[in-house]
């Protein structure tokens, strides 16, 4: 006889729990589970595969584990083929060839080693901990579709399973939450938010506001970065540092058109395409002032993720 569904749930997780333990992660920013992977000596390697998401291949006397990827997947489906191949190793499971239609679709039910697999990724990419600082972070009172697209940003997943990760969680409190926030997709958010700046339908919209000083983001290649601050002209003060690059445009809008100096809004637009790392500090400051005179700084590390492809050299040398 199998194990129950509780049964399977306390298993997956009481196995990402016991891998997570053993890497320091700041719980802040996205799981790095290519990390995990590497570190327990299994070669990763990403290739084109067809309809293939990922498959696990078991160490043998000759050969190290190895866990293929498909390259062409977005990289939210990758990092969760990844994290599904890793719990076959980790429970040294026969050899597993996944498909796109069954990681990604709610029936993929097969057998419980795949259920399993399916709970740990859940679990180990988005981790209690990791969800509530975010949540925390972001002055999350209630969930919409709006804050539940930006959690799954932050945490490097897709809208649905973090919707999925958020029931589980019991943070989505009633069946019928559960249900309207599962009836949105990244395309109804993004459609409301305007998706003009995007390369792809695949790509995000990154909302930044005040309350996100410090942070870290990860976008894709592609992605459009929006950051928002609360700025009155007519104090004479304003937000100096802009960088003058190409892919970057700054504009002020009144919060209300009828009122004269009014607060408003400076929305600065970034679009990923070259930038590789940006730090970006911002001062809230009159022109003719030091730095040293702001009476605020906002700062944010803008690092792009780029698609792997390949074995990495370090783990061919090894």
């Amino acid at each position: 006889m199998g194990l129950s569904k509780a049964e399977i749930i306390k298993t997956a997780t009481a196995e990402a729990n016991r891998v997570l333990s053993k890497f320091d992660f700041s719980y802040t920013e996205p799981i790095d589970i290519f990390r995990i992977i590497e570190g327990n000596n299994i070669i990763i390697n990403f290739q084109k595969i067809d309809k293939l998401a990922g498959a696990y291949i078991p160490e043998t006397q000759k050969n190290r584990p190895g866990i293929l990827i498909n390259e062409n997947l977005p990289i939210t489906r990758q990092r969760y083929t990844a994290a599904h191949e890793l719990c076959h190793y980790i429970r040294k499971d026969p050899p597993s060839l996944d498909t796109s239609s069954e990681l990604f679709m709610e029936e993929y039910k097969r057998d419980e080693k795949e259920q399993i697999a399916e709970v740990f990724a859940s679990c180990i990419l988005m981790p209690r901990k990791l969800v509530n600082n975010i949540l925390k972070q972001m002055g999350v009172v209630e969930l919409t579709p709006f804050s539940v697209y930006e959690l799954s940003l932050r945490m490097d997943t897709s809208y649905q399973a973090t919707v999925n990760r958020l029931a589980s969680l019991r943070i989505i409190k009633s069946g019928r939450q559960y249900q309207d926030l599962k009836s949105y997709s990244p395309k109804d958010v993004k459609n409301h938010y305007g998706k003009d700046g995007l390369e792809t339908n695949w790509n995000n919209i990154w909302n930044i506001n005040e309350q996100d000083n410090n942070i870290i983001i990860y976008p894709a290649l592609g992605d459009e970065v929006r950051i928002k601050l609360e700025e009155n002209p007519s104090t004479g003060y304003k937000w100096m540092g802009i960088p003058e690059i190409r892919y970057i445009n700054s504009n002020w809008s009144p919060s209300d058109e009828n009122i004269l100096g009014a607060v408003g809004d400076r929305c600065i637009k970034l679009q990923i395409k070259d930038i590789k790392e940006m730090k970006l500090e911002l001062f809230y400051n009159r022109p003719w002032l030091p730095k040293s005179n702001s009476i605020k700084v906002f700062k944010i590390n803008i690092i792009t993720q780029y698609k792997r492809h390949g074995i990495k050299l370090e783990q061919l040398i090894a």
